[in-house]
């Protein structure tokens, strides 16, 4: 019953009553959990997902899921484990297979409404081992990886995954008690630094409060998907630690040559991202009002994903400056800005950032 109190949808804008309570949408440009504010989610396409864990590992030559699933396990850990210490007698509580049962299934609905798949439990042993029926998964492995931190979390002893496909985009996954965990999964530690206070204002839904710019926003809770309606791409609600965590590991396997890789990545999905808004309707260079305009609207989904407070933009001869507080992730960030200047001013540039104090990052764009 509680469950399904949980899974209603606003009547008025289609939000989660789940997310909307939850999650709160802030004035500085983060997305922050309301009973851990210290801890922030963001808002994040498929196609960037793929881009950067499936394209850079072929760009690099080397597969790097297994990083992905390290650092999301350990997000998804602290996640939950933050939840759990949270709820008075929670702890206590986990003691009995009921109370982990009604876990397993809170699991389920966050997931789902979360955009990241659609899951049915097919068996459940306790602290041994549990297996769930997998659908519609945003990326396998980082899904896998969710489930294996929220199973730590509730068990508090380590697990490892394995999966198997059943049918189309469908899995069957399996979670058991293992030994220990992988040493690298000791490094990948989540840097959780706080955030810088604001003066944004996001309009919200009057009956929910879920904020009116997500309005593009479809929820498929059934299905396990969230569906942006103006380019019909899939996008999905991840904390904001695991994309950080996997970049600082590679470079530190692979060095800081690494980051122009993934700077160009962002770029290249930005391109594309930014064709698919139609905001760059023709070939031809747009006039000096469509093309404020075009930035201004690209710009405003940065607090609205989370991905930090743009306080500052300037245009003047063919350059941009741009002053962002909290950014999500510089690097990521200096390849979203440099994607939308080369696809709104049709000519490549180069792009330098500087950190002008902790949690406030400036971005200069020039032509090339």
């Amino acid at each position: 019953m509680i469950l399904k109190f949980m899974a209603r949808q606003c009547r008025v804008c289609g939000f989660p009553w789940l997310i909307s309570n939850v999650m709160s949408w802030n004035d500085n440009g983060t997305i922050t959990i309301v009973m851990q504010p210290e801890m922030k989610a963001v808002i994040l396409h498929q196609g960037f997902i793929d881009a950067l864990f499936s394209g850079i590992g072929a760009r690099l030559g080397v597969s790097i899921e297994h990083i992905a699933f390290e650092a999301q396990r350990n997000a998804a850990k602290e996640v939950f484990d933050s939840t759990f210490n949270m709820i008075p007698g929670m702890r206590f509580a986990l003691r009995f297979k009921p109370v982990k049962r009604f876990s397993v299934r809170y699991f389920n609905l966050v997931a789902s409404d979360c955009g990241m798949c659609h899951s049915d439990v097919v068996n459940f042993e306790g602290v041994k081992s549990g297996v769930s029926r997998i659908t519609n998964p945003f990326y396998m492995p980082m899904l896998a990886a969710n489930v294996v931190g929220a199973f730590e979390a509730m068990e508090r002893v380590p697990y490892k995954a394995e999966w198997e496909e059943s049918g189309p985009d469908t899995y069957m996954l399996k979670v058991e008690q293992t030994g220990e965990k992988p040493e690298i999964a000791q490094r990948m530690d989540l840097h959780i630094e706080p955030s810088l206070p604001g003066k944004g204002r996001l309009e919200s839904c009057s009956h929910c409060r879920a904020p009116r710019g997500l309005s593009h926003l479809e929820w498929k809770p059934y299905d396990g998907m969230i569906i942006d309606s103006r380019t019909k791409s899939r996008v999905l609600l991840l904390d904001g630690y695991t994309v950080s965590a996997v970049f600082r590991e590679i470079r530190r396997e692979l060095g800081d040559e690494v980051d122009e890789l993934l700077m160009d990545a962002q770029r290249q999905w930005t391109i594309a991202h930014v064709s698919l808004l139609g905001l760059t309707p023709t070939t031809e260079p747009l006039s000096p009002e469509k093309l404020s305009e075009a930035y201004v609207e690209y710009l405003s989904m940065l607090p609205l994903h989370g991905h930090g407070n743009p306080v500052s933009f300037k245009a003047e001869d063919g350059s941009i400056e741009l002053v962002v507080e909290n950014p999500y992730d510089p690097f990521l960030l200096a390849g979203t800005i440099k994607g939308l200047y080369e696809a709104l001013e049709k000519t490549e540039s180069d792009v330098s950032r500087e950190e002008v104090r902790p949690g406030v990052s400036r971005f200069v764009l020039k032509p090339a």
